[in-house]
């Protein structure tokens, strides 16, 4: 070959290869495990792309809808995902207990995988708290719902002349005032179990706050026959009695109506009751089955109000908890993402999310939405939903049973405990 020519080829091979983008061995990857797939998963890529645009930083995602399973599978033979979306604080706790999670602020309140400012300035202390085990933060929750959501129609409350309540005795003094004027206070869709276990657990988390709750529901250390649980259904006894003047259809239409009939029957032109107990997620629900109505002037919402001052009106809901499996720089580099106002932004605006995050303006949301999302972000305590914290065979057959017998027959209160307490003693 040409001296001559050999050079200029090997000039040209240099150039090419400077010029040439990193190979794959040089691009950082890191692994996340979700159980989000369709929409949802397309809604957490815009926030991860834009992450991946940012910094060139690969996130590789595997969606499963068991994805609890594939985690402790994948922990157990030594190769869990670099990060994961995980259900609840218990299953956290436990992997965090076990050592298989990085801290994301260390007990002593210094750096972990991340800086403990990027908590506390994008988080109420509520929120932060739901990743903190034996002391040191190992999650933060990244998408999370209200299940403390009273809706109702402005128009009414002007026409009874009152206020949104922030205390029990305030609602308690708004159902009084509804049965004065003829009026049925309240629908409830007790034919599904589950919406009355809501009823309780918002009830009892502000009577007796979140520890006892968790002594409850998760560790068994208060049975269902404690005096907390009496107080609570005392409570409820005064929503709920008597079923004939408090509740549309009475204790028999109560039994028999499912939610989405039971919000139906508040906001229909010809309202049997006048509010309606349930989560964020129900404002869509309504939207779709009233186009007509405009949501905040027809039909709007208020936080479940408080019980007791000392625990003020704790947040009931649901979510999932962001966790590391492994502390390399381009994990911490998306954990800080997925914590920071900028990433949370991007992905709430998809309107797939409600964000815990404070700095999430609420102009992303829908008018729905937002309400939901402010009630998340701004929680002095937020709790998971106490039946899924439960062992299925509690919170799901015995408190959906026992609740329905209850709206049935409030006075049986203590027979009904002690059936839910039999359930319980054998399950934990």
């Amino acid at each position: 070959m040409n001296k001559r020519l050999l050079v200029l080829l090997v000039l040209v091979a240099t150039f090419a290869l400077m010029l040439a983008p990193a190979s794959a061995q040089d691009t950082k990857i890191v692994t996340f495990l979700t159980t989000f797939g369709g929409s949802e998963l397309d809604a957490l890529r815009v926030s991860l792309d834009a992450f991946t645009e940012a910094t060139g930083i690969l996130v590789t995602v595997e969606s499963n809808r068991d994805s609890t399973a594939v985690l402790r599978t994948r922990v157990a033979a030594g190769s869990p995902p670099d990060v994961a979306l995980i259900p609840r604080p218990g299953l956290l706790a436990e992997f965090a207990r076990a050592g298989n999670l990085v801290a994301l602020v260390n007990a002593d309140g210094t750096a972990g995988l991340i800086d403990p400012a990027v908590l506390t300035d994008n988080y109420a202390q509520g929120i932060i708290d739901l990743g903190n085990v034996d002391g040191a933060v190992y999650g933060i929750l990244a998408k999370a719902n209200s299940k403390s959501t009273i809706w109702y129609k402005p128009a009414s409350f002007a026409e009874l002349d009152v206020e949104v309540p922030t205390t029990w005795d305030e609602l308690l003094a708004i159902q009084a005032a509804y049965v004065a004027a003829g009026k049925t206070p309240w629908s409830i869709g007790g034919a599904d179990g589950w919406t009355l276990t809501d009823w309780f657990e918002n009830i009892y988390v502000r009577l007796n706050g979140p520890e006892k709750y968790t002594q409850l529901f998760v560790t068994h250390e208060i049975p269902w026959t404690d005096d907390s649980v009496v107080q609570t259904l005392e409570a409820f006894k005064m929503i709920v009695s008597p079923a004939d003047t408090n509740l549309a259809g009475g204790a028999e239409g109560t039994l028999s109506t499912g939610f989405i009939e039971a919000a139906n029957i508040v906001f229909r032109p010809d309202a049997g009751a006048e509010m309606y107990y349930e989560g964020g997620f129900m404002g869509g629900i309504i939207a779709g089955n009233f186009p007509d109505l405009t949501p905040i002037d027809d039909f709007n919402a208020f936080l479940f109000p408080a019980a007791n001052e000392e625990w003020g009106a704790p947040v009931v809901g649901g979510g999932d908890l962001l966790a590391a499996f492994a502390d390399r720089p381009e994990v911490a580099e998306l954990v800080n993402w997925m914590a920071g106002s900028e990433g949370n932004t991007l992905w709430a605006g998809t309107g797939a999310i409600v964000s815990p995050n404070k700095n999430v303006g609420l102009d992303v949301y829908s008018p729905l939405a937002a309400l939901d999302a402010e009630q998340v972000a701004n929680a002095s305590t937020f709790v998971f939903d106490g039946s899924d914290l439960a062992p299925s065979v509690v919170g799901g057959d015995a408190m959906f049973i026992g609740l329905q017998d209850f709206i049935n027959n409030p006075d049986d209160m203590m027979t009904i405990l002690q059936q839910i307490e039999d359930v319980a003693a054998g399950a934990y």
